[in-house]
């Protein structure tokens, strides 16, 4: 499928500002998933290196009209970089944004074992959200989310979550990787008592190279959908309040509505990776296809975000959700999967030319929240939207 190269923008920029981090998670698709390019970055991003990231951004949002664009402060740990850093970078978005008619917007997803009342309240003066990654309960987070030392981080991550309720008034939210050991009642109970408003779910990181721990010898396993779909249920009964990113993207997408994601959806993913050196990128998680395989010429020093994203990676992964494999385009819910996430389709004999590993885990799960919601819309109006339900066999 071809799309025209003025169609492709970037509104989201993932920032790598310190290429370290104080942890040693099993699963990273920075640190431990055969990538060592990290090796080659500065461990903290310059201000230099800020300040021409900054103004091709600029640049960017007014040449394509962009309303919002979204700095997401990532890492390695991003709380590594300091506290004079991040007042650095927002000064310079903010002075330099006041010229134009885009809004910025500042998030941080960390670990949380450095925060303490000073972090939040810059978090809180500065307008920064704040995203915390934490895997469930003690004793399943603590066997991937170690220090190097292997001492796991969850009484940590756990104190530093109490700071952000305590002493900040910024946006919270919870980002967990989908570990199949923990039973989803678990799992849920744990989500309630954090007292949290948005919680993420991800699946772990894989592909036909390397896949994920319960497709190793069966890609036709369905532990994910079956996990995915009892803690669905319970979260759908109990009506929470609780905002689960992951099922109410479906949810919004079965009902028509449009999402940008890299999981899910036909929409481009509108987004780059900003490297410490500079170096401009598609998504960090495309790291786990080989080492190196992310690297290419495009630095914010000489490259502008137009030509960035029509790199051939870059514009594979923009439009990863219209160029699918033969077995998607002909699926009944290719709409709404868009053949899940680009990594996860990755082989090294045929490229992306591959359903996502999860393909049958995707099916069932969106046939699943799809029937469910069926059955609570009044019946005029499943008729006259289409919907209809789904029968999954594997």
């Amino acid at each position: 499928m071809e799309i025209s190269d003025t169609a492709l923008k970037c509104r989201f920029a993932i920032i790598k500002i310190a290429s370290r981090c104080n942890l040693n998670c099993t699963y990273c698709y920075v640190y431990n998933k055969g990538d060592f390019s990290y090796l080659l970055q500065p461990k903290v991003m310059s201000n230099d290196t800020v300040d021409s990231f900054v103004l091709q951004t600029k640049k960017h949002c007014v040449a394509h009209n962009i309303k919002e664009f979204i700095f997401i402060f990532h890492g390695g740990e991003p709380l590594l970089a300091g506290k004079e850093f991040i007042q650095y970078f927002v000064d310079k978005v903010n002075l330099e944004f006041s010229e134009i008619t885009t809004r910025p917007r500042f998030t941080v997803q960390t670990n949380a074992v450095l925060l303490d009342k000073e972090w939040c309240e810059l978090f809180d003066s500065l307008k920064i959200s704040v995203g915390i990654s934490i895997d469930g309960p003690k004793v399943y987070n603590d066997q991937n989310r170690v220090y190097h030392s292997k001492k796991g981080s969850y009484d940590d991550i756990v104190k530093g979550i109490n700071k952000v309720k305590k002493y900040g008034k910024s946006s919270l939210g919870i980002l967990s990787v989908l570990n199949i050991e923990i039973p989803p009642k678990e799992m849920y109970d744990f989500f309630v008592d954090l007292n949290v408003p948005t919680v993420n779910i991800l699946l772990p990181d894989g592909n036909y190279d390397n896949p994920p721990e319960g497709l190793e010898d069966d890609n036709n396993s369905l532990a994910y959908s079956d996990w995915l779909i009892e803690l669905f249920d319970l979260w759908y009964d109990d009506k929470s309040k609780m905002n689960i990113s992951l099922f109410k993207n479906l949810i919004f997408l079965i009902l028509g509505h449009k999402v940008s994601a890299d999981e899910f959806g036909t929409g481009t993913t509108d987004a780059l990776v900003i490297e410490t050196n500079g170096a401009i990128e598609p998504l960090d998680v495309l790291k786990i296809c080989g080492d190196g395989f992310t690297l290419g010429d495009a630095n914010v020093n000489n490259t502008s975000f137009d030509e960035a994203l029509n790199t051939p990676l870059a514009k594979r992964y923009q439009l990863s959700h219209k160029i699918l494999a033969k077995k998607c385009q002909e699926c009944l819910v290719k709409d709404i999967c868009g053949g899940g996430n680009l990594p996860h389709r990755y082989s090294s004999e045929n490229d992306f030319d591959n359903p996502s590993i999860y393909c049958p885990n995707l099916y069932k799960l969106i046939s699943h929240i799809q029937n469910r919601v069926i059955a609570t819309l009044p019946e005029d109006l499943v008729r006259d939207s289409g919907i209809v339900k789904l029968e999954f066999t594997n």
